[in-house]
């Protein structure tokens, strides 16, 4: 079992991740590293997670004792191309990602804390699937909008805020395409039906397509998301298109 953080270190803990991520916002294996500065501030039921931790799909991810999400990337290799897993593993496979941390046994989800953070991190890949939304700064802030649309996570939010701080200290002339992706990526979520608290377990052998199908999300907002265009972009190559 855990023991709670003290609240001044974990709140230090919060400002050293976060100052990390406006230096890098590439450093996505820090993401859930905010997490460790909030988690005790929250214990009492009135710190910085407390609307978000009562959210019913939220609770029911804590209160659940659904076993943590396994993966064996070798057995998803071999499942048919169509299906989300196999999606998944292609996902894996070209990134060259090392999964066997995220995923190792004997993690602890004695406590409803701990069982939602473990499902957030195991299942934040997937979402990246799902929507496809890439793996670069741009999409996972465009992917964290999405979170925000649909749970209203404050982890999400500092994300975002770090990457627009990002932008206004060393990429100044990025933060118009920032926000454009966000703004795309707040309405894709509001759009979709939430995907958090999905069996991803039952999910990976569902054909992808099925699977985009059940959460509302159709080929044309992941197609924008895979490779961002603004929608304006498109609608005037249409319009070009039209009058030719």
């Amino acid at each position: 079992m855990q023991l709670p953080m003290p609240k001044p270190l974990a709140a230090l803990r919060f400002i050293v991740a976060y100052a990390s991520f406006v230096r890098d916002p590439a450093q996505l294996d820090r993401v859930f590293a905010l997490l460790d500065g909030i988690d005790a501030q929250s214990s009492d039921g009135h710190g910085p997670l407390a609307h978000f931790l009562a959210r019913p799909d939220v609770a029911a991810v804590m209160a659940e004792p659904r076993d943590p999400l396994t993966v064996d990337i070798a057995d998803l290799r071999r499942l048919p191309a169509d299906t989300l897993g196999r999606a998944f593993s292609r996902f894996v496979d070209e990134r060259g990602l090392d999964i066997s941390e995220l995923y190792r046994p004997g993690r602890d989800t004695e406590q409803p804390f701990d069982r939602l953070r473990l499902h957030l991190e195991r299942s934040h890949d997937l979402w990246h699937v799902v929507t496809g939304f890439a793996t670069d700064t741009d999409g996972e802030l465009g992917l964290q909008a999405f979170y925000l649309a649909q749970i209203e996570a404050p982890l999400a939010a500092a994300i975002l805020s770090a990457g627009l701080l990002n932008g206004l200290l060393y990429a100044p002339q990025g933060l118009g395409r920032r926000m454009e992706i966000m703004s795309f990526g707040w309405e894709y979520g509001r759009q979709a039906r939430s995907l958090m608290g999905a069996d991803w377990a039952a999910l990976l052998r569902e054909p992808l397509e099925v699977v985009r199908t059940r959460f509302g999300i159709d080929e044309t907002m992941v197609s924008r998301a895979a490779a961002f265009e603004p929608a304006a972009n498109i609608d005037a190559r249409s319009d070009a298109r039209i009058a030719a």
